[in-house]
């Protein structure tokens, strides 16, 4: 996630679906969904809250995976 905020792009969605996924997942194995953001941030996580999306682009802006251009 950190990544995004660097290059100033928005990931693509799988890939953002995929990160979402999993810190739900580990929120919710360690009880930690009921919790207050500001609390989250001063926890040691395999994440940095404070920089899972909240804004989104636009849908015609979004893509939804990483393509590499090939030279033919």
């Amino acid at each position: 996630m950190e990544w995004m905020n660097f290059r100033e792009q928005f990931l693509p969605l799988m890939i953002i679906r995929r990160y979402l996924k999993l810190t739900f997942n580990y929120c919710n194995t360690h009880n930690l969904l009921d919790n207050n953001i500001d609390d989250l941030k001063t926890m040691e996580l395999p994440f940095k809250i404070e920089f899972l999306p909240t804004e989104f682009p636009k849908p015609n802006e979004l893509v939804l995976n990483i393509t590499e251009k090939v030279n033919v």
